[in-house]
């Protein structure tokens, strides 16, 4: 449902401890040098990191193990902010149990915490929207972001990128304005994957521009996703959000290899989602830059599928809905880091995508 007055959590200030919880892959134990990276770049800001995490023996193992976990985090009240590892699969097995669980809830309400998270964290992101009302924010984990092999002291980093814009949305009060772009980006999966000990930095490529696939001008509260979770989690009716009048985010992921989703996925994602009324009287839609489709040609038909459903045929008509393709979110590298529910602003006719409300308080 959507709120009147959401809840936000209290910007992040050094001392405070941040929750590394895994509600979805649980590769922490596999990926521990990365982890370690991680907490060294936030130990290192002046933070306290605490890693939530159990050994699974199976699947209600792993259940039960995640749930617990996710409690702790946001039960404890010394933790300040719950930052989610990676993204996955499999958050919708914890979806029945979450929204049962009405003292969670309220624990929730009363004591919000930042969290920080994307792909298959779309479901908690949209969990906590529902039960709570809660701002919460579309941004990097620890696995493989916040644990790249760089520098956060190299300006020019993707790690760098991903750290100031986590924390111009996370510890400071003060609106993001102009959403940053990146002038580089990684067209390979991070070499932690293949290698957990790898210290390789990622390879990085000259950026595509920005692209307005539709012209206009509109202002709305963000909302979305990774496109094939948000697909799915349409079926959950308990946690799906009012969309008048929002600038959709979306987002698609990453293949096995080096690879994206393939086109004819993603084009049955945006249809499922049309289907669903999503874009009836949405007020615009924010793409990513898709992983995987590195070529000019590649990136050409990603983006065709995108006109083909929205700017023709029965949705042609709806004026104005800008669209505004390849910025950097989700499944791409460096990244920004995205306030759920703030009021944002598209423009083309200045090439402008802000933020325009704080998503702490």
């Amino acid at each position: 449902m959507p709120r009147a007055s959401p809840i936000l959590a209290k910007a992040l200030e050094p001392g405070a401890t941040i929750a590394f919880i895994s509600p979805s892959l649980r590769l922490n134990d596999v990926m521990s040098a990365t982890v370690s990276r991680a907490t060294n770049v936030l130990t290192s800001r002046g933070y306290k990191v605490r890693e939530l995490f159990t050994r699974d023996t199976g699947i209600q193992s792993c259940i039960a193990n995640r749930l617990s976990e996710i409690r702790t985090a946001f039960m404890d009240p010394t933790i300040s902010a719950v930052f989610c590892t990676i993204g996955g699969s499999t958050f919708t097995e914890l979806l029945p149990a979450l929204l049962a669980d009405t003292e969670l809830h309220e624990a929730i309400r009363a004591n919000p915490k930042i969290v920080v998270g994307y792909s298959d964290i779309s479901g908690l992101h949209w969990f906590l929207y529902a039960v709570a009302g809660l701002r919460t924010f579309y941004g990097p984990g620890p696995i493989c972001e916040l644990g790249e092999a760089s520098s956060s002291d190299e300006p020019s980093s993707a790690l760098a990128f991903c750290v100031r814009n986590l924390f111009a949305a996370t510890a400071s009060r003060e609106p993001i304005g102009d959403v940053e772009r990146s002038l580089t980006y990684a067209p390979k999966v991070d070499a932690c994957y293949n290698d957990p000990a790898s210290l390789t930095p990622p390879d990085l490529l000259p950026s595509p521009a920005w692209t307005w696939l539709r012209g206009g001008k509109a202002q709305g509260r963000l909302f979305g996703g990774c496109l094939t979770v948000v697909a799915r989690l349409a079926g959950v009716q308990a946690i799906v959000p009012d969309w008048r009048s929002r600038i959709v985010f979306l987002e698609t992921a990453a293949g096995d290899d080096d690879s994206g989703n393939p086109l004819p996925r993603v084009q049955a994602g945006f249809a499922d989602l049309i289907a669903q009324g999503v874009f009836e009287e949405a007020a615009g839609l924010v793409v990513g830059r898709p992983f995987g489709y590195r070529a000019e040609a590649a990136l050409a038909k990603y983006a065709g599928v995108i006109t083909g459903l929205l700017c023709e045929g029965r949705l042609a008509a709806k004026n104005p809905f800008p669209i505004l393709f390849n910025i950097d979110i989700g499944h791409t590298t460096p990244m920004v880091t995205l306030p759920f529910d703030a009021l944002a602003e598209l423009d083309s006719s200045k090439d402008r995508f802000a933020i325009l409300e704080s998503g702490v308080a």
